[in-house]
């Protein structure tokens, strides 16, 4: 399990997905502070040519809400635990950016390199892991918010209830 080294640091987990019925793609995050709580965040969008994509747009949504959110509560590093690969491939150059949604993502993670420090870890989706099983539980709910929340303080988000 990943913990936070110290207040400059944050750990977040970030999942996404898609709800073929309703053509809305979401996401999750969870966030794990110094204080001890486990912060939560989601959100969700209905754009038709963002949809094509399905949950991939929610798995890119999260990595990019995770640094912005980290970015601006102050933190100097972000350690970003995800499921699907891309999140990581595509910012690295080991996959090739193939449509403007992936290539926009990359640019986007390259270019907050240069304010925060990014480290990627992969884990196995549906295997236990307890913080990716909630940001896989967030990314289903966000599946009901109204939009993208707007980029806030981790200090000011939702605080994980499991019984939620």
């Amino acid at each position: 399990m990943a913990k936070v080294l110290n207040d400059k640091s944050i750990t977040a987990y970030v999942d996404g997905s898609f709800n073929v019925e309703t053509g809305v793609y979401s996401f999750g995050c969870v966030f794990l502070p110094e204080d001890g709580t486990v912060r939560v965040l989601c959100g969700s969008g209905n754009d038709p040519e963002n949809a094509k994509q399905r949950n991939v747009t929610g798995e890119m949504l999260g990595a990019m809400n995770a640094v912005l959110c980290a970015i601006k509560s102050g933190y100097k590093a972000i350690d970003i635990y995800y499921d699907y690969a891309g999140i990581e491939s595509w910012v690295t150059g080991a996959w090739k950016s193939k449509n403007d949604l992936t290539r926009s993502y990359a640019m986007a993670m390259k270019g907050w390199m240069s304010r925060i420090e990014i480290s990627f870890h992969k884990v196995e989706a549906h295997t236990g892991d307890k913080y990716n099983e909630v940001a896989d539980k967030m990314a289903k709910r966000g599946a009901d918010a109204n939009g993208i929340p707007e980029t806030r303080s981790i200090k000011e988000m939702e605080i994980w209830n499991p019984e939620k």
